[in-house]
């Protein structure tokens, strides 16, 4: 059942740079995760699919994950979540993620996103 509800929630999360990406990485998150602005309506804990495209380094993946952080409704920009990267994958997208940041990876961004 987890699984369907997930299909039904795929965030596309394009990304043009390495700026880009360490401004909506979430290093404090457990296991990686990153910020995805999206107009959709979720509650914690819900599955998702993150369809993540990084152009820059023509890196294009998906990832599964479960959502735990949201916007507040009155916070001004864009909408969005925080997701955790779960599943088999987890792992190695988070390596690619922190590979591509490098030093960067363990610090938040002052451009962030989120």
């Amino acid at each position: 059942m987890e699984e369907k509800q997930a299909v039904r929630n795929v965030i596309p999360v394009s990304l043009k740079d390495k700026t880009a990406l360490h401004a909506n990485y979430m290093p404090f998150i457990k296991g990686g995760g990153l910020y995805a602005a999206t107009d959709k309506k979720f509650s914690l804990g819900d599955a998702v699919i993150l369809s993540v495209q990084i152009a820059s380094v023509s890196k294009k993946f998906a990832v599964t994950g479960k959502v735990v952080w949201m916007s507040p409704q009155q916070a001004a920009g864009a909408q969005g979540v925080g997701v955790q990267f779960t599943g088999r994958t987890a792992d190695n997208v988070r390596m690619t993620l922190e590979a591509i940041l490098g030093e960067l990876a363990s610090k938040p961004s002052i451009y962030h996103t989120y």
